[in-house]
């Protein structure tokens, strides 16, 4: 060998010993992995993907997704977060064959976009994984590159096993049907069926021997997320403020400010506690257990009504008693998801025992023809013994008309006399909790408070039910 091939191979060799210390360092130094061997995507880079050089908090959180089985992360828009929880999945992915993760998205589209950025992660490190083709042993070295398989919701890294990476979107039975090592909810607090999620999802991580749940989000009231955040459920909790960035200054803030106003404290905000206050009102500030909750209503002498949110995402109906002074209690609910359209009636029915409603106020939507059958939502109800009545989808009106039956009045009782809160709607007891906790969450939309919040989408269809209800303006029973 020549002297221009022996420095070659001395070099190649000297190559290999700096990789193999480098993976040695990145098995028990998790940010000097990342630093290391991850690049992602950075808009403001040349040439978009660039190295993730870690910034304090972000070398904070890592340090918590390390150390803690359930990480629950409060955060500001725009920090990195969902890169670095993948960064650190695809280390563990790295090191440990057959480790398994499961990223759960608000939609299939944002489950699609983590499993892209898994690959953008996989496909820039170069050294550790090929895309595509076999891998093959170095000769001086014996080390071997883990290979890559990617579609639009899995990547697979080589390996005895397999190492995957899964992605999907929230539905009831998420995750339900895998073994994970590693839970990653993205915009947790946003996500649809979050407590059906969950009660899937942690027997999944609920091993002895291991698991994770890491949780990234920013604040929503009224959710699962604000309950883990808030409440004692043996989260590791971590906030990461809008200068958590340390190229964001006070001057950046005030321009944020100054573009979209109030929202900058829940878009950005700079503690846990203008993250909690600034989410917006409550939309039923009337609410109050003392004028809103009664007792089991008299039905023989009411009318009877049930109102109906109905998608493939969720049924929500509601049984209405109505008494001879136009005074109406809540009485029964009826909340499920991935129910079609005979088996939604089919399920109203059953919980209706059999009672004769006088109407089913439902929304406009149910009354549209299908453009292939020629057939409605509302003709299917009908041929199953459930006719529905349509009522107006002016949301700011329906929500006027809600809130004039939930006016609190003082009122005295006939016979004692006694001065109480009372309100014309009122929800039963025991009977109506899934209504009495989101019409308690649900806040005003930022965009108009004459309005309420569609998102987090879970807390919404009950009280658009309750909607359809008051803007069908049910009569009084008849007097005995």
């Amino acid at each position: 060998m020549n002297e221009l091939g022996e420095n070659r191979e001395l070099a190649l060799l000297k190559r290999e010993r700096e990789i193999r210390r480098a993976i040695r360092l990145g098995k028990t130094d998790p940010a000097y992995f990342v630093e290391t061997f991850c690049r992602i995507e950075d808009r403001d880079a040349e040439g978009v993907i660039a190295p993730f050089i870690l910034w304090l908090a972000q070398r904070e959180a890592l340090l918590a997704f390390c150390g803690n089985r359930l990480t629950a992360v409060l955060k500001a828009r725009q920090l990195g977060l969902t890169w670095l929880a993948l960064c650190y999945a695809a280390m563990r992915m790295y090191y440990s064959d057959g480790y398994s993760v499961i990223a759960l998205s608000r939609t299939e589209g944002e489950a699609k976009e983590l499993v892209r950025r898994m690959g953008v992660i996989f496909a820039n490190m170069g050294d550790l994984v090929c895309e595509g083709a076999p891998p093959k042993a170095s000769a001086s070295a014996g080390r071997v590159k883990k290979r890559l398989k990617l579609s639009s919701l899995e990547a697979e890294l080589s390996g005895s096993p397999e190492s995957t990476f899964r992605a999907m979107a929230s539905t009831p039975s998420a995750g339900r049907s895998f073994t994970a090592n590693l839970i990653i909810l993205d915009e947790w607090a946003f996500q649809q069926y979050a407590r059906e999620i969950w009660a899937a999802a942690f027997p999944v991580v609920n091993r002895p021997t291991g698991g994770q749940v890491i949780g990234i989000s920013t604040m929503a009231r009224g959710t699962l997320f604000e309950e883990v955040y808030t409440g004692n459920m043996g989260f590791a909790k971590l906030f990461l403020p809008w200068n958590a960035d340390p190229t964001r200054d006070r001057a950046w803030c005030e321009r944020t400010r100054r573009a979209i106003g109030e929202a900058v404290k829940r878009e950005y905000p700079a503690t846990v506690e203008e993250a909690l206050s600034a989410i917006g009102g409550a939309f039923f500030p009337e609410l109050d257990a003392a004028a809103h909750l009664a007792g089991p209503p008299d039905l023989i002498n009411s009318r009877i009504y049930v109102s109906i949110d109905y998608g493939l995402d969720a049924l929500a109906a509601l049984w209405y008693a109505v008494d001879s002074e136009g005074n109406a209690v809540v009485y029964r609910e009826l909340y499920r998801s991935g129910l079609i359209v005979s088996e939604a009636a089919d399920a109203i029915l059953g919980a209706g025992k059999g009672e004769k409603p006088f109407a089913v106020f439902a929304p406009p939507d149910l009354f549209n023809r299908n453009r292939d059958t020629g057939r409605s939502t509302a003709d299917i109800f009908a041929q199953k013994g459930l006719p529905l009545t349509r009522t107006s989808n002016a949301r700011v009106q329906g929500w006027l008309d809600a809130k004039e039956w939930l006016k609190v009045i003082e009122r005295k009782e006939p016979h004692t006399g006694i001065v109480r809160p009372f309100a014309r709607l009122r929800f039963a007891s025991g009977a109506t909790r899934e209504l009495w906790r989101t019409m308690t969450a649900i806040r005003c939309s930022s965009s108009d408070p004459n309005d309420a919040a569609t998102d987090p989408h879970e807390l919404t269809h009950l009280p658009d039910s309750l909607r359809a209800f008051c803007a069908g303006r049910p009569l009084p029973a008849r007097r005995a």
